[in-house]
């Protein structure tokens, strides 16, 4: 496979339809794949075949050195044909097949690729591209080529791996931040959020780590009011990463109006503020350590009735290394984060999605975008391993 088939395109807008990658994969079938057997030289061989079907003449220009960044650390995740920003797999016998995800999760839109002129191109925006091959004949049955929401509409959510999970925060996008007026990235509450946050809350009295109640917790427009004159500025002493995040956790939570005993910052737990559904981050590297949570899948949280993973509220504090003052504030809820940021794990993970067969006998001897199936049985979450 060429070296320039692993650069993005010159713009996210000149990516090609995927329902005319389909019509161009349509050349596939019939023709013979060899199988060796050997998982990885397969996934290679299809790599390559794919590359060639599509032809040189028919990619988008090739971005240019310097007009776009990877985001992903060591590129993990990224999909191996960066030029038209598609994945492929290998499809063969059984019942079902195992769609595996390495390293991203689908649904996400966890930055992948960054453009010098700001825009993005994310996990949720990866096409798939499906090849069957008769293991008999060795000749190419179908190809599909699917987006992650429809796999999800049709087949359900991807697995989620047990990893500990980690945002990074480029350079290029805290730079961003600082140059907001003033430096504060903020998205209100999400819609699921009505009638849980109220405007104004008279907090005196609440503590920590209560359960949020409906009516009793402060919206995220009148968070941002508090804390951007509080905490713009304001210098925290260098320490131990740990017990930075437990003095801002302090200040946020006096700065609020909640009531602080001794022992509460010692508790733990997630969200840090749970009677406000709030989590608490302060950052001068680029790694933020999310722990177990993340807005990046889908959960219900402990104590936050109403509240998930991806509603839950993130004030993550950018502070100045060199004067160890707050320079910037990200404010917003947890399925905002991907969009400006990236997530990534500790180690490598996989999300799986298990595909009926059923599906591909709809679309024998077709290369096809997103089709329309009757009769294709849900199957099942394969469980992760």
């Amino acid at each position: 496979m060429d070296d320039d088939l692993c650069v993005p395109p010159k713009a996210k807008r000149l990516l090609t339809p995927p329902a005319i990658l389909a019509r161009r994969l349509s050349g596939l079938i019939g023709k013979p794949f060899t199988l060796s057997g050997k998982t990885r030289t397969d996934g290679s061989n299809l790599r390559k075949f794919i590359a060639a079907t599509l032809g040189k003449r028919n990619l988008p220009p090739a971005a240019v050195d310097g007009g776009w960044r990877c985001a992903a650390p060591k590129r993990k995740g990224v999909p191996r044909l960066l030029r038209e920003f598609i994945d492929t797999y290998l499809v063969t016998s059984g019942d079902s097949y195992n769609l595996q995800v390495w390293n991203r999760n689908p649904s996400s839109p966890s930055v992948q690729i960054e453009y010098a002129d700001g825009s993005t191109l994310g996990a949720n925006e990866v096409r798939f591209v499906l090849v069957r091959v008769d293991p008999g004949s060795h000749l190419v049955r179908c190809v599909a080529v699917l987006t992650p929401d429809y796999i999800v509409d049709h087949f359900g959510a991807f697995g989620k791996p047990t990893v500990k999970e980690q945002l990074i925060i480029s350079e290029e996008a805290r730079q961003h931040v600082y140059e907001l007026r003033p430096p504060v990235l903020f998205h209100p509450d999400e819609p699921e959020s009505k009638g849980i946050v109220a405007k104004s809350v008279v907090l005196t009295g609440m503590t920590i780590h209560q359960s949020a109640t409906p009516g009793q917790v402060l919206s995220l427009e009148s968070i941002r009011r508090l804390v951007t004159t509080a905490f713009l500025g304001r210098r925290i002493e260098p320490q131990a990463t740990k017990n930075r995040g437990q003095e801002l956790e302090l200040l946020v939570a006096r700065t609020l109006g909640l009531t602080v005993g001794l022992t509460d910052l010692l508790i733990g737990g997630y969200p840090d503020i749970r009677s406000q559904a709030l989590e608490v981050k302060i950052q001068d590297s680029p790694t933020v350590d999310l722990g177990r949570y993340s807005p990046q899948f889908v959960e219900e949280v402990a104590g936050c009735p109403g509240f998930t993973t991806q509603t839950v509220r993130y004030l993550i504090a950018l502070m100045d290394s060199a004067t160890h003052t707050c320079a910037g504030l990200v404010l917003c809820p947890g399925i905002r984060l991907g969009e400006h940021f990236t997530y990534v794990a500790d180690k490598s993970f996989k999300c799986q999605r298990a595909i009926p067969m059923a599906f591909f006998d709809s679309i024998e001897g077709r290369s096809v975008f997103n089709p329309q199936t009757r009769n294709v049985p849900r199957p099942r979450q394969t469980p992760p391993r």
